[in-house]
Formats: C-alpha cells, structure tokens, sequence
C-alpha cells in the first residue's frame, strides 16, 4: 500500500506540469492512500465528450530479425522459470535505454535507445521502488552486456507490464503513454480510450463514457468490452493473471452494492432466475444467497448442485471455443448438441444456470452462428435478444459489446430478408414482411450507433461500420433499392 510519508517521491509536481500543458489542465494527478496515483478531473465532462488526446510516448514492436531481440527470445526459451514473461516485454524495457545505458554494448547497433526525458517519463509510470534486481534485468544485463544497473532495468520492465496499452498485432506491439497511464481500472468506467484513426492512428484518444464531475476519478477498464459482462470471479481472474492485481472495484469488491448480475441462477424453489452470486459482497458463498423472487435462500446441498451445473456448462463452452477456431461451428454441432446445450440454461425446464448469467451470453453468441449458418432466421434472431437482454441487465451503462450485438442481429436480419447483396430472401417472405424486418434492423442499427458515437466519435471504424448500413438500409426503405456500396474516407464525417 502506498503511504503518504513517500508521495514526494512519487513526480506528482512534473506530472501535472505536464498535464497543465498538454491537457489544459482539464485533467491532474492525485495520490490516495488506497490506489496510489490516481487522474482526476478538473471540469465536468458530458457523455461522449473527449476528455484528452495523447500522441504515444514511446512505440516497441517485436523485431524477429533483430539479434538482440533473439537472444531475448532465447533467453526465455532456455530459461523459462526466469524468464516467464512475452520476450516483447523485456525487449520493450531494453528498447526503452538510453546510449548511455547501453554503453560499448556489442549489441548496441540493435538496439533503439531513447533519450533522457522520455526514460524519465516511462519511469514515473511505475512509483513503487525496487532494491533489488530481478533475476530476468541481471540475466539481460549480462548476456547484452549493458551498462545500467539491473535494478533500474527491473524498473524498465515492470513500467512496461504494468502500464502499457496493445499497439500491434501484426507484428506484436505495445505503446507506452504518459497520461493515460495513470488512470486506475474499474469494472463499471466512466471512460473509455480507443486509438484515433484520423489522422494519426497512434493517438490515444479518450472519451467519457458517462457524464464526469469535477473531482471525480477518471477510470478506464483494463479488459476488453466484452469482459466487463464476466461475472466478477472471471474478472478478477483476467487481472490478477494479465496486470497482477486483485480488483476490488464498486462492482468486485466489498463495498459493492449488489450481488453478481453477470452470475445468476435458477431458484431451487420457485424456478425464478432471481439467485445471484453474492461473491462481491466481502466474500459471501452462493449458499447465503437469496431469491430475489421467494425470498428463500439457497441451501449448501442445493448451491453445491448449482456449482456443478455451472462448471459443466463452463467445460462445455471452453470446448466449443477450442473447436470452432479451427471449423466453422454448423460442422462442430449437431442439432442434438444444441439442444443438450439449450437444457443447461435455466430457462429451459431442466437447466439451472442463468439465463442471467455471462456463460448463457457465451453459449447464446455460438448458437446464433450456428442457426444464423442452417438458415434459421427466428432461432438465430431470438438468440441475440437473448443476448440483448442479458446485456442491459448486467451491465445497466453505455457498452460496446451491446452496440457489437445489436449490429450483428440487424446483419442478420437484412440478409435472411434477402436485401442485401448476395442474400438470398428465406421462403415464406412477402413483401411486407421484407419491409417489416428492415424497420427492425434499422431501429437496431440506430441503437448500436447511438452508442458507438458516444463512446468512439464519428471518425472511428466502429462507428462507420454501422453507418453506412444504416444508412444504405434507410435508403432501400425509401426507394426500394439497395444502393451500391460506398468506401467512405475518414474526412468524409
């Protein structure tokens, strides 16, 4: 835990410095006994609203035919229990010396060095001291013979595991920022970053995704849109593995307000989807849990049934997730699978898992491509209001997953109306019915856009994607005729 005797030492002073002459001062650093560093807004903020924009502090992609990088790559091979890390996060730390650090290295023709004050800055990113090397910072120390204390290169290393953002897939990359690197994780944000896409796309661009106080935190997440409908123990799982801490957010930990929205149950007694998780609530069991229908609650033999259920069904999707990467999943599933499937959901007359539950939202994903695949327009369709629902139930605020999951169920819409082309009109279809389906997918449409321009601006590809198929669905309702794709170019909007 940080202590206030050491927040002198934490470059609080050149951190707004900075911040009051990049960001206007729109936004300051902070230190709290409970979180350390945390951003803090200096004026009100409006959902949608561009809180700042960052240029990157500092750019490290893999380099396969680099040979400094290879003997990273080797070092990690041989020595695995040492080095247990990506070989990208200790080539970023290397990649982030000085000359001076790197000395008469005999690879320092390999090595991109910086300068001073953009090493300065990567290490404010880290504030905890170390005074002890790592046994990965003394093993590159020796084997690239480098001249910096294995200490100061411990640091490099955990700056860039701990504060770095995903840059590049292709070859793998990450991106080190300065601002945004202060900025705390929760499960229930009230901001969110993307990288800009005009006109450069290296830019870090962050938005308020619901309206902000002056004075209030500024919180992003550390997963991804579609984590943030895990119920909290998979949440607090991803984290503790990928950025190596234990979330105890207003949805994660103790003082949360209500059980686990993302993990309910079917009632014993009343056959009610009403038990949720109470696992945020200081710890307690799904045993203490009560109906939120019948009030009764859930007893050690019944929560253990319960359980069992629920590893199942996780077992049974870890297993479909493994197969459909390699076939598409009308090859994977029969119809007798599906159906066995349908029965683990507790809307069903045996199931006992959800439907309020992330595992359901999962399955539901998969059976959506598996009947959108066999032609069964209503059976794929009432999978994504399936998923539409659980989705504004547990997670109540703005959410790309949601608009992602609205654009899909319109896409599906319009091509078993056979209005786009190369869609084939399903028989049975009239003319009216045609007509009927696309006003649907257009209210879809119009939802899912509404929630990608507030979270991303209408100069993103997530925005653009939906659209332009709003817009050329809007015009088939209008004249009849599907018009020809148009390529939009970012300074269209």
């Amino acid at each position: 835990r940080p202590h206030a005797r050491r927040m002198q030492d934490w470059n609080v002073d050149y951190i707004n410095g900075y911040f009051a002459k990049a960001y206007d001062g729109k936004v300051r650093c902070e230190v709290t006994e409970k979180k350390g560093r945390i951003l803090v807004a200096t004026r009100k903020f409006s959902q949608g609203d561009v809180i700042f924009e960052e240029d990157p502090l500092h750019i490290v992609k893999a380099e396969a035919s680099n040979k400094a990088f290879k003997v990273i790559t080797r070092l990690c091979k041989r020595d695995p229990d040492t080095f247990f890390q990506d070989p990208l996060w200790y080539w970023a730390a290397v990649s982030t010396l000085t000359p001076g650090d790197v000395g008469q290295s005999s690879y320092a023709s390999c090595i991109s060095t910086v300068g001073k004050e953009t090493q300065k800055r990567v290490l404010c990113l880290y504030h905890e001291p170390i005074t002890k090397a790592c046994r990965e910072a003394e093993a590159l120390v020796k084997e690239l013979k480098l001249d910096i204390p294995a200490v100061k290169l411990s640091e490099l290393i955990r700056c860039w595991i701990l504060n770095c953002f995903d840059h590049s897939e292709e070859p793998p990359g990450y991106a080190a920022y300065f601002g945004a690197s202060f900025m705390s994780h929760s499960c229930h944000p009230n901001a969110i970053w993307h990288f800009s896409e005009l006109p450069k796309r290296d830019t870090f661009v962050l938005h308020a995704r619901r309206d902000i106080e002056a004075g209030e935190e500024i919180c992003i997440s550390y997963l991804p849109e579609q984590g943030l409908l895990h119920a909290a123990t998979a949440r607090k799982s991803e984290l503790k593995t990928t950025k190596s801490f234990v979330c105890t957010c207003e949805r994660c930990g103790p003082s949360a307000a209500e059980s686990d929205l993302c993990r309910g149950f079917r009632c014993p007694s009343c056959g009610a989807c009403a038990v949720f998780h109470p696992g945020p609530l200081r710890g307690a069991a799904l045993s203490t849990a009560a109906c939120g229908a019948c009030g009764k609650v859930v007893e050690g033999t019944e929560a253990k049934r319960l359980l069992s259920d629920e590893a199942e069904l996780a077992d049974r999707l870890s297993a479909l997730d493994d197969k459909v990467e390699k076939r598409t999943i009308s090859r994977v599933l029969n119809e007798q699978d599906v159906q066995f499937l349908l029965r683990l959901v507790g809307d069903s007359a045996s199931g006992s898992v959800g439907p309020q539950h992330w595992l359901c939202d999962r399955l539901w994903a998969h059976l959506a491509d598996w009947y959108d695949q066999k032609g069964r327009e209503e059976d794929a369709c009432r999978m994504f209001r399936l998923r539409e629902t659980y989705q504004r139930q547990a997670y109540s605020s703005l959410h790309g997953e949601l608009a992602w999951t609205l654009e899909s169920h319109g896409d599906v819409l319009i091509r078993h109306a056979g209005i786009s082309p190369g869609s084939k009109r399903l028989a049975g279809l009239d003319d009216a019915a045609v007509k009927r389906t696309a006003r649907s997918a257009l209210q879809l449409y119009d939802e899912g856009l509404n929630i990608m321009q507030l979270m991303f601006g209408t100069s993103h590809s997530y925005f653009f994607s939906i659209e332009g198929k709003r817009r050329r669905l809007a015009q088939y309702l209008s004249t009849g005729k599907w018009p020809k794709a148009v390529k939009r170019k970012f300074s269209d909007a």
